[in-house]
């Protein structure tokens, strides 16, 4: 690591040597300066070097003298971008984790005491933790995936994609569970959800079954019985679900309805920021629109090839992916983190969710007192 940051302290330097010689010369080809790109000073011994700002590049004008050097610039500016973005995405690996407990006073905690069934203390928050903690796990393997990769010169696009789209449509569940204010429409969210999930772990059960009916090794009798302990608990919660009326269920929509009505929700409460860098060379994707293109990633769709052509729409499309799964998976932790507080400040408790959610969770908790 010390050779390494010695080397970019060196590559820095020449950097600023160079550039202060054109502008000394004055003659010669433009600077960096000609086309608007602002070089960072000289790194610190030690320190990481940053990278330039690129919110007043002359794209056009680099274009038109040298083509294949905007190329070079725009592809290495797409990478920054996206080693930025795989920061931001593995600092959920905590939160993720070892998500904190429900303050006794909590929204949360009244939300779970209306619950009606029977043996179900926090369904509430359970069903809406899951979802929230799996988007996390998704978010950060995408991270280590992409770190890894371009340590390699790769960047593998396709695994990043669907994890990404995982983690949206994790995300999507929550901000659906939890985003009304409303305790009796939450408590009709949360039936419906757990009853709409029934029909995929019927199938599982029924396999799961069969395949146990006819093993004979050491292990059967044991994972038999573990079996049908969990599905008579399963049976029990769903049956006191199913029984009751019609209307205090409401089932969640499609996967691409849920991420779109979702994405609404967030978009009118946590708004995309404006990126005055990269705004310029590319127009990100919403969520609906990039969780749709996903598809082709997750299910090996070969459409999707008609839309990504090159190495820069690779790019493109990598920050696409990180940029909607940040924003979703930080609205459902923040959503989460904001129900979960009690009223007043707890010094006990540990923000282990990235310090850029703070704000947000201080002006949401307010909502759901």
């Amino acid at each position: 690591m010390g050779k390494q940051g010695d080397r970019k302290v060196r590559k820095q330097r020449r950097l600023e040597m160079e550039r202060q010689r054109r502008e000394a010369s004055g003659n010669g080809d433009p600077g960096p300066e000609a086309f608007g790109i602002k070089l960072p000073p000289p790194a610190t011994r030690g320190g990481p070097a940053q990278r330039p700002d690129f919110s007043d590049v002359k794209w056009d004008r680099l274009k038109a003298m040298y083509p294949d050097g905007a190329h070079g610039l725009k592809r290495a500016m797409l990478i920054a971008f996206v080693g930025d973005r795989a920061k931001q995405a593995n600092d959920f690996m905590a939160w993720g984790l070892r998500p904190n407990p429900i303050h006794s006073d909590s929204r949360f905690a009244r939300d779970n005491a209306a619950v009606t069934l029977q043996d179900e203390p926090s369904l509430i928050s359970s069903t809406a933790l899951y979802p929230t903690m799996n988007a996390s796990e998704h978010l950060v393997a995408a991270a280590q995936v992409i770190s890894f990769a371009l340590t390699k010169g790769q960047i593998r696009t396709s695994a990043v994609a669907a994890l990404c789209r995982i983690a949206m449509e994790s995300s999507a569940k929550t901000i659906w569970l939890i985003n009304d204010n409303d305790t009796d429409e939450r408590l009709r969210r949360c039936y419906g959800f757990i009853k709409a999930e029934r029909g995929w772990q019927d199938k599982f059960d029924d396999l799961e079954a069969d395949a146990l009916a006819v093993r004979t090794d050491p292990l059967a009798d044991r994972q038999r019985a573990e079996f049908d302990q969990h599905r008579k608990r399963f049976g029990k919660r769903q049956s006191q679900i199913t029984d009751l009326p019609a209307n205090a269920r409401k089932a969640p929509p499609g996967p691409l309805d849920l991420v779109g009505e979702a994405a609404d929700w967030m978009d009118e409460h946590l708004p995309r920021k404006p990126d005055p860098e990269l705004d310029k060379v590319i127009h990100p994707r919403g969520a609906k629109s990039f969780y749709s293109l996903g598809s082709g990633f997750v299910h090996g769709f070969k459409w999707l090839t008609d839309y990504v052509h090159d190495d820069s729409g690779l790019l493109a499309v990598t920050l696409d992916a990180f940029g909607n799964a940040l924003r979703m998976t930080e609205c459902a932790v923040s959503l989460f983190e904001a129900q979960s507080i009690g009223p007043q400040p707890d010094p006990r408790r540990t923000r282990n969710y990235p310090p850029g959610l703070a704000e947000t969770v201080a002006a949401w908790a307010p909502r759901y007192i």
